[in-house]
């Protein structure tokens, strides 16, 4: 399945980690609130048992009187406690009837209760009045039963205040409180990933042109070190066979350049005879060329402040090309000011590929017509150079697929324009497609781009855009390039 809308999204550890922190934290904090809720509710129970048998044993007292007889009539000191304590009570007999109650009471408190030695029991809230929550406890009092009924709603009121007051100034936080420590630890996460964001950073950053980089071991964190170090070695191995492959292309390109020129001498010294050989001898040649340059590029290191003239580069190129130009019919001209265009660079890399542009144009070029070398500078700073050819030009189909390595085209039919062809030396037969790679490879290497469009009339233009120099002061700035004035065509 290709790219596109189709791909699926690879999964997100952070993403699957926030989702089950959130549901482990939202679950305890749950959890922690129905445990406290339920030990509250215990004990706010046990408080009322507590301070109903208090009262209870209180009214035992008062009742039962000297010689183990039953007293119907309380103590000021008892009634008093049981006005601070807003307590109803009530004293029943075996056969349920009231024998004692606090004021308002006209009966059993808990007609039920007679039933049971101790219960604790629930008055409903009647006329207003808010709900009771009593205690019976059975008693024996010369021999007989009875049951004293104590029923509070002070109590209960007291706990409810507390209660409220409880979800008011603390039970409000719980929330945010979750939040926070949600937010807090995938703060955390994010950080402890920050070694893996680092490590895909530098692996990311690795390519062909960067095969001794490594990733950081530095600060990375025992579990991730393996895998850091496990992929260190596999670049290891495979900067060896890189390194390899490139040693036995730059060494056999460079024994072949001595046989091919010892052949194309002798060739020379046949005649007429030989010279459809030596055409395919120096398109050989070229191609030796050509992977040596690949070597070369394979190598490339620029350093921070190596700088070289553009337009000191474009003139040498035309002038080293200006022999097949006139040999071809064509002419090669560089349209500029003359004025120093200075590009961040190594001068030998940018000439070569500058040479096998120029030659790919006047390659493909029609008889008579010129080969443009434009100079330019963007309002951005950005340096660019433009290679114009009045050709066939290039389908829009193939401009994709024209720097690739070893690609031609329609060779088989004609070349079109800007195609590969360079490197025929001369011939027309075609080359091996490596120019316009090496072309492309190289302004990778100094950070800029190459991109091919239509020339307006006929033709296909290259354009080399570079990266801007950076600004020391306005006066060390070069000045735009007028692409109005033109130098000698050569």
């Amino acid at each position: 399945m290709s790219g596109g809308a189709n791909e699926t999204r690879p999964p997100s550890l952070l993403a699957s980690i926030a989702r089950w922190l959130v549901l482990v934290t939202l679950l305890a904090v749950a959890t922690t609130a129905l445990l406290l809720y339920v030990e509250f509710k215990g004990t706010h129970d046990r408080m009322r048992q507590r301070t109903l048998s208090g009262v209870v044993r209180v009214i035992e007292r008062a009742v039962r009187g000297p010689d183990d007889r039953l007293n119907t009539a309380l103590t000021e000191s008892v009634q008093a406690m049981l006005r601070v304590n807003a307590a109803s009570f009530a004293l029943v007999d075996g056969e349920g009837r009231l024998l004692l109650g606090s004021a308002g009471v006209e009966g059993p408190l808990d007609p039920g209760a007679t039933e049971r030695p101790r219960s604790v029991f629930r008055v409903p809230a009647q006329n207003g009045e808010p709900p009771l929550y009593g205690l019976s406890h059975r008693i024996a009092v010369g021999g007989r039963p009875y049951w004293i009924q104590v029923a509070s709603g002070e109590e209960e009121l007291h706990i409810e205040w507390l209660l409220e007051e409880f979800v008011e100034h603390f039970g409000w936080i719980w929330l945010p409180f979750a939040l926070v420590l949600i937010l807090v630890n995938l703060v955390i996460i994010h950080r402890g990933l920050r070694p893996l964001r680092r490590a895909s950073a530098g692996a990311a950053a690795i390519g062909p042109d960067s095969v001794s980089e490594r990733l950081p071991e530095q600060g990375m964190p025992r579990e991730v070190l393996p895998l850091v170090r496990a992929v260190n070695q596999a670049l290891d191995r495979l900067e060896a066979g890189y390194e390899a492959q490139r040693s036995f292309i730059a060494d056999a390109a460079h024994e072949l350049r001595t046989p091919l020129a010892v052949l194309d001498a002798h060739l020379a010294l046949i005649g007429a005879p030989g010279a459809p050989i030596r055409a395919d001898v120096a398109g050989m040649a070229r191609l030796v060329d050509q992977l040596l340059d690949l070597a070369r590029l394979d190598a490339l290191r620029i350093a921070p402040d190596e700088s070289v003239d553009l337009s000191q580069i474009a003139v040498e190129a035309a002038a080293h090309l200006a022999p097949l130009a006139l040999g071809k019919g064509r002419l090669i001209e560089v349209i500029g000011d003359g004025r120093p265009l200075p590009v961040r660079g190594a001068h030998d890399p940018l000439f070569r590929a500058l040479r096998n542009l120029v030659e790919n144009a006047v390659c493909h070029a029609p008889a008579g017509s010129t080969v443009s070398v434009e100079l330019a500078l963007t309002a951005t700073a950005e340096p660019l150079l433009r290679v114009i050819d009045r050709g066939p030009g290039i389908p829009p189909d193939q401009r994709a697929r024209v720097f690739q390595r070893f690609w031609q085209g329609d060779r088989d039919s004609r070349p079109a324009s800007g195609a590969d062809g360079a490197g025929t030396g001369g011939n027309g037969t075609g080359g091996a497609g490596l120019g316009l790679s090496i072309v492309a490879r190289t302004m990778a290497a100094h950070g800029g781009t190459i991109s091919v469009e239509d020339t307006p009339g006929g033709g296909a233009t290259f354009t080399l855009r570079f990266p801007p120099m950076p600004r020391r002061s306005d006066a060390a700035r070069p000045s735009p390039v007028a692409t109005g004035t033109r130098q000698a065509p050569l």
